[in-house]
């Protein structure tokens, strides 16, 4: 195991950054924008604050906000982004419910499905280790599994039956089961991250690669731990919503990929690596919600959202880079 010097405890901590801006400051802003955005839903739809809404927006963040930490490792190591988000969820899902349908207990079905999707997510990460470039290495890997489920399933609904799970409505001291791992799942990696060997090779390794080989990382092992993490959430998101629903698809989780990584980058976490954490990347998730909830409410068509969307990702992510690279030149 490597020996990391102070230069790795300071980008892992809330020390002020190399050009003297902090690095809680990215998460600050979200966190202020967040408050902004709810103020703003309360004057303009009075019933944004009631219970039930809460509930509701907390639930609609949850996965993504699950894929969303997981993928953050990978885009701290600086192996931007996966472009087969979608589909391997959509390969948890429908596994999950497969194996429910064929009679398997619910806990030998979560182990399988997570086995599996860390199997596919390790190759995946192993290939890129190898040379290959990660965004066409997902895409790729993203088509490929979309035409094998396509093709197992035959374009039908898989269902689980009469094993079906009724985790729709399920909840702990009211809180939604989804938002409970959502809440979980986030702490865990943040902890992982930021109190880790590991958490700290894979921000050093994503600031510099070179150097971070230098000091006797490995690339290859830390981006094959990142994909596992990655994978982990994926697993996690089909299985919550094969619960769910009792059923799936080849076209479920439509729109997730575009979720997952406006939610990562909202929350501040640098595409090129090096900068971010699975707390932020969460936080972009509750934001994106709110504001997506808040357009529901007032009637937004569904362009009008994606629109407002896109521009709340553009505005607040060329913000950090103005802020980053102005902390730099100091």
């Amino acid at each position: 195991m490597s020996e990391l010097g102070p230069g790795a405890a300071s980008m892992t901590s809330g020390a002020p950054s190399a050009g003297g801006r902090p690095e809680w400051l990215p998460f600050a802003i979200v966190v202020g924008l967040a408050a902004v955005t709810v103020l703003v839903a309360v004057f303009a739809t009075p019933s944004f604050l009631t219970v039930d809404n809460i509930r509701a927006i907390l639930r609609n963040a949850a996965i993504v906000g699950i894929v969303a930490v997981g993928m953050t490792p990978v885009t701290l190591s600086g192996n931007f982004v996966s472009l087969g988000i979608t589909q391997s969820a959509m390969l948890a899902m429908v596994s999950f419910v497969a194996m429910l349908g064929a009679g398997w207990g619910v806990v030998p079905s979560v182990i399988a499905v997570i086995v599996l999707l860390v199997a596919v997510g390790m190759l995946q990460g192993a290939i890129i280790a190898a040379g290959l470039n990660p965004v066409i290495t997902t895409l790729a890997a993203g088509a490929i599994i979309f035409g094998v489920v396509s093709e197992l399933t035959h374009g039908g609904i898989v269902r689980a039956g009469d094993n079906a799970i009724d985790w729709d409505q399920a909840s702990v001291a009211g809180i939604p089961v989804e938002v409970l791992i959502f809440i979980l799942f986030a702490a865990l990696v943040t902890f992982v991250m930021q109190r880790t060997v590991t958490g700290r090779e894979t921000t050093l390794i994503g600031a510099n690669r070179a150097t971070a080989e230098i000091s006797g990382i490995s690339f290859t092992r830390v981006t094959t731990l990142a994909f596992a993490i990655f994978s982990v959430s994926l697993a996690l998101a089909g299985i919550i919503n094969g619960a769910a629903f009792g059923q799936a698809t080849a076209v479920s989780f439509p729109g997730l990929t575009v979720d997952v990584i406006a939610a990562v980058l909202v929350g501040g976490t640098a595409i090129q690596g090096g900068r971010g954490s699975p707390l932020r990347s969460a936080g972009g998730a509750i934001l994106i919600a709110v504001i997506s909830n808040m357009m529901v409410l007032n009637d937004f068509s569904t362009g009008g959202r994606l629109a407002v969307q896109g521009g709340v990702v553009v505005v607040i992510v060329v913000l950090l880079n103005l802020l980053w690279r102005r902390g730099t030149r100091r």
